[in-house]
């Protein structure tokens, strides 16, 4: 909850660590395939959901599409660096996954 508090969203970049110790990146993506495998408790879905955990990472490609021309309108490209946010959104993630597709 501090990371949410602190970034206005539940999306931790996989490596990212707090304090330098605590790996929470890897932790939210293990939260995530415990899910999708059916092996996360319910309780804790639950939990992870009230705390604003979104599942998938990009639930909506046409959403992140025009986040992308907004960015672009606003910046006059689309070089988007990769750990740029974007309305609580990780926009930078998503063209980086885009360019890969």
């Amino acid at each position: 909850l501090q990371f949410k508090t602190k970034n206005g969203h539940c999306d931790v970049p996989q490596r990212h660590s707090e304090q330098g110790k605590y790996h929470l990146g890897n932790w939210v993506r293990t939260q995530r395939n415990k899910k999708n495998k059916d092996t996360l408790k319910k309780r804790r879905v639950d939990l992870l959901e009230q705390a604003g955990l979104e599942w998938k990472m990009y639930n909506d490609w046409e959403a992140m599409f025009a986040l992308l021309l907004e960015f672009k309108r606003n910046n006059g490209h689309c070089n988007v660096l990769q750990y740029h946010i974007e309305q609580g959104k990780r926009l930078g993630y998503w063209v980086n996954n885009q360019r890969f597709k």
